[in-house]
């Protein structure tokens, strides 16, 4: 896992890790074997996008953005 710097929201002390998706996750607690947390965190994903939209999208993703991806109903 390689350390990412970004200004993480208030309160917040998140790992980050990469997905068998190809894109960055973030959350707490145990990391599974293809790069996903026990406990995600959207903050820290929203941030992370905020930050630097040109890496993508991160993983929680919103349910707005999977109805985009086409893996909820609209």
């Amino acid at each position: 896992m390689s350390r990412l710097s970004y200004v993480r929201p208030v309160g917040h002390s998140c790992q980050v890790s990469n997905g068998i998706h190809d894109c960055f996750t973030f959350g707490t607690g145990k990391l599974d074997g293809t790069g996903f947390w026990e406990k995600p965190c959207y903050e820290c994903a929203r941030a992370y996008e905020e930050q630097f939209p040109e890496s993508g999208l991160c993983w929680p993703h919103t349910d707005e953005q999977l109805k985009e991806m086409g893996f909820q109903d609209k």
